[in-house]
């Protein structure tokens, strides 16, 4: 999953970037596999949030669209941040649940 949504916060997967990138280019991903230097497993398992972007991929990417290795590396880092204050505030909600009716 390259998006996840709880109540009013969103995380964003950096493969949900990659994805639009490619629509945007309106390129194949294993045109843009070959051309960037990443599997086409590895980039399909980006696109779809099953794996977290290597740094060896964050460089790649980055020589690929001209961005900075950072870009993308600040991507991921946000992306599991966010997941973290979702799962805190699924974990609150269950725990005032549990608390308020009993």
């Amino acid at each position: 999953m390259n998006k996840i949504e709880y109540e009013n916060l969103i995380a964003f997967h950096p493969g949900y970037y990659v994805k639009e990138i490619l629509e945007e280019l309106e390129m194949t991903q294993e045109e843009f596999a070959v051309r960037s230097g990443v599997t086409g497993k590895t980039l399909s398992q980006l696109i779809n949030g099953k794996i977290n972007l290597s740094k060896d991929v964050a460089l790649k990417l980055s020589v690929m669209l001209g961005t900075s290795v950072d870009v993308w590396l600040n991507l991921q880092q946000t992306y599991i941040e966010e997941c973290l204050k979702i799962k805190e505030r699924k974990q609150l909600a269950e725990f005032l649940l549990v608390c308020c009716s009993a």
